[in-house]
This record gives C-alpha cells, sequence and structure tokens, in this order.
C-alpha cells in the first residue's frame, strides 16, 4: 500500500481511478507479478500482488512513478505525489490471505465511500462475477479459497457484520503480523516467494562468510561490506518490506538505507562487490527462467 504525500488526495475522479487500474494492469507482463486484488481510496491504495521473481520493487516503482508522472501534468502539480517508498508483507498463510482479501474490498464500504453491493473503485464486482474479471486480475486461488463466487459473496456479507473471526494475531493496523524470517512456517503456499533465510543463504556462498559473520556488526569506518550487500540482496530479492529485513540484521529502517545506499554507490568500484553482484544476479536468473 501507499499513501499520498501530506496525505492529499491522489485519486479524485473517475479518470485519475481508470488510469491507476490501466497502470496496474501493465504490471503482470511486463514485470511477471500476479495481481490479485485492488482497492483505490481517495488518499491512498491497497494492492494484493504476488512475486516469485524478485521483481515486485521494480514493478511499484514503475507504478508509482507513471503515476504520479502523469498525475503531476493532469493537475499542474511538481513534486512527490505518494508519501515515500510503498509498503508490503508478505502473507504468511492461507487463512490470512483470504482475510486480507475480505478486508481490501471492504476499505471503501466501511470508510463510507460505498455500500456493500457496490463497492467503488475495487476488484470487489470480478469475484462477484468472474464473467467481468479482467484478463490481467487472478481470482482463481482466492476464489478456490472461498468456496466459488457464491461463497465469496457470502464471506464479504459475514465479514462486514462483524460475524467472521480474524486469525489469530491479526492486527488491523498492520493488517497482518510479520514474520522477521520469512519462512512462512506451516504452509508452503505459492504466495510466499524467496524467504530473508535463502536471500542470506545466498550472500553467504557467493561470498564464502558465514552467516554468523555476515550478521555480525562491525565497527569503525570500513564496516561490513558483506552485511550490506546482504541488505541490498534481501530487499532486491524479496517481497518484504525494510522492517522484516531490518529484524533479521539487526537494523533500523534508516540504517538499512544507508547499508544499501553505500553498497550501491560503491559496487562498481570492487572488482570483489561487483563479482558478487554477478553471481547473485545469475543465480537469480536461474532461479526466474
Amino acid at each position: 500500500m501507499n499513501r499520498g504525500a501530506r496525505r492529499q488526495a491522489v485519486f479524485v475522479d473517475a479518470d485519475e481511478r481508470d488510469l491507476f487500474v490501466a497502470l496496474l494492469a501493465e504490471l503482470p507482463e511486463r514485470f511477471r507479478v500476479r495481481v490479485h486484488a485492488y482497492a483505490l481510496m481517495p488518499n491512498h491504495y491497497h494492492l494484493m500482488v504476488e512475486s516469485t521473481t524478485g521483481e515486485l520493487s521494480r514493478a511499484m516503482r514503475h507504478l508509482g512513478g507513471e503515476y504520479s508522472r502523469r498525475l503531476n501534468v493532469l493537475r499542474g502539480w511538481d513534486g512527490p505525489v505518494f508519501r515515500g517508498r510503498f509498503r508490503n508483507r508478505v502473507v504468511g498463510s492461507e487463512a490470512y490471505w483470504q482475510h486480507l482479501l475480505l478486508y481490501v474490498h471492504l476499505n471503501p464500504v466501511r470508510a463510507g465511500l460505498a455500500t456493500l453491493d457496490g463497492p467503488a473503485w475495487t476488484s470487489h464486482r470480478a469475484y462477484l462475477d468472474p464473467a467481468t474479471r479482467p484478463a490481467w486480475l487472478c481470482t482463481d486461488e482466492l476464489l478456490a479459497l472461498c468456496g466459488g463466487a457464491a461463497g465469496y459473496a457470502e464471506l464479504v456479507r459475514a465479514e462486514h457484520a462483524g460475524l467472521r473471526p480474524r486469525p489469530a494475531g491479526f492486527d488491523p493496523k498492520r493488517l497482518w503480523a510479520p514474520d522477521p524470517t520469512g519462512a512462512v512456517a506451516g504452509w508452503g503456499g505459492r504466495f510466499a516467494g524467496p524467504t530473508l533465510a535463502e536471500a542470506l543463504k545466498d550472500v553467504s556462498e557467493v561470498t564464502g562468510v558465514a552467516v554468523e559473520d555476515v550478521l555480525a556488526s562491525k565497527r569503525g569506518r570500513g564496516g561490513n561490506p558483506v552485511k550490506w550487500l546482504a541488505a541490498w540482496w534481501m530487499t532486491r530479492k524479496c517481497a518484504m518490506g525494510n522492517g522484516a529485513v531490518g529484524a533479521v540484521l539487526g537494523a533500523s529502517h534508516p540504517m538499512l538505507s544507508k547499508w544499501v545506499a553505500r553498497f550501491e554507490a560503491r559496487r562498481h568500484d570492487s572488482p570483489e562487490w561487483s563479482a558478487w553482484v554477478a553471481a547473485l544476479e545469475s543465480r537469480q536468473k536461474t532461479v526466474n527462467g
């Protein structure tokens, strides 16, 4: 999800919402992501997106950047439209995945912007009537979880009436509790994607540095460049927010950003660092291919 800068409205009329949805429709083919659901609110949006190829950040950067550019032209603005980088979490169970679908689609209803029968500017209608589903929207997996379109409609009504229990540990402010390791314990579902543990193992194998030494903090000017590499690779490979990556590496959000920036700025100056990057990217291409 992402919010408008200074909480300003980013979707005012039908033209702006149509523009965002049209850009969203480009992502599956262009970045190999799967869009499962969306909801557009006046000053923010929610998306349920699946990426197992490590291209989520590129896809979201394109979506936000292109929409911002075009909206600035339409409104005569100059400057950022969204608050900053999008916020994302890996969903760790089928129960959360199903509950999140209902939460996303009921957003405009609970905000008083739409009725239960016609939530505006969400993918709700495509779930009620699969015949209306656009080709780029993936509904099959979630409809199967819900028991088809009729089962989905019943779940939406029950959720709206407060008759469904929330999944254990559900936090309505954060929507779901992130797993710091990204391991998605107890569920081998397709939505998990690469985990932080797998990304950390990649770094260890490519650099020849033991995992415990990758995680070690080194004082002094040189710092721990392998840890910077880990921060760069984990945020690039995994569909995880900086909070989850920072929890594994023992870094605050600002510190994690600083490590990534340092590595990006200096990686081309060191043959060793360049070789690390080439080896990691080769692994990604092998997996994706």
